[in-house]
């Protein structure tokens, strides 16, 4: 697998990603998926704690153009992102086709959002019933998490959709993996927010061109405190490739 920075990336295109997935919860194997992107990637470098919470998940993703040009800068061959709002209609789809019934369950967001982005979840998938769905404004290591964890374990989703936003959602994933009894447990970030309609997405044509970062960038200006990691995420990948190449050239000369 494909290793940037401290990260080991899955190899997976988007239609295999969306095959190994639904073989899983065909299978109801506990299943912990993060789409990582330089931000989180950054993050496991200076946080060994978020470092091992990765460590743990069954399959990371390249979600984010950032991490497929690391990537090739890199000589590995990822090639595609593989988001985690895009991989959540992929499989949907997929599923309706095989008309599998997928039992889901959404944390995060505010009261209104998460509610809003359930029932559009619904219209659009037939396939899809929602077991549930709670906001994302409770405390770390509370009763009413406790509650939250007794809540999803009940209803043993098939799919889990964490949208705390990250290091929270995948700490979250991480700490009640074994509790939560759900097959696929997946943090999606802002995409309640989006299926709610609360924030449009970039145009298709800049999504392909890998222009999604700036679009959000131009449409939530405080982003730039989040950007602005980026110049030294692709510093360092430039380091790891000198690091790699003076390293075979020791090896070839030996």
């Amino acid at each position: 697998m494909p290793k940037i920075l401290s990260v080991l990336f899955s190899e997976n295109n988007m239609k295999e990603t969306v095959e190994w997935t639904n073989d899983r919860m065909e299978k109801s194997l506990s299943t912990f998926i993060v789409t990582a992107n330089p931000e989180i990637v950054m993050r496991a470098r200076r946080d060994t704690y978020f470092q091992e919470v990765l460590s743990s998940a069954d399959i990371i993703t390249p979600d984010g153009i950032g991490i497929v040009y690391a990537s090739k800068i890199l000589g590995h061959s990822l090639e595609e992102r593989v988001a985690g709002y895009d991989m959540l209609h992929a499989l949907l789809e997929y599923r309706e086709t095989t008309k599998a019934l997928t039992k889901i369950f959404l944390l995060g967001s505010s009261p209104e959002v998460v509610k809003s982005a359930s029932k559009k979840l619904e219209e659009l998938y037939g396939c899809v019933q929602i077991s549930g769905f709670h906001h994302g404004f409770f405390k770390k290591k509370s009763v009413e998490e406790t509650s939250i964890v007794e809540m999803i374990s009940r209803e043993k989703p098939d799919l889990l959709l964490v949208g705390l936003g990250s290091p929270k959602q995948e700490d979250f994933i991480h700490r009640f993996k074994e509790k939560l009894r759900a097959s696929v447990m997946i943090g999606v970030g802002g995409s309640f927010d989006i299926l709610s309609g609360r924030i449009c997405r970039a145009p298709v044509i800049i999504r392909r061109l890998g222009f999604e970062w700036l679009y959000r960038l131009i449409c939530q200006p405080r982003r730039i405190k989040r950007q602005i990691i980026i110049p030294v995420f692709v510093c360092l990948v430039l380091i790891q490739r000198i690091a790699r190449r003076s390293a075979a050239e020791v090896t070839t000369s030996e």
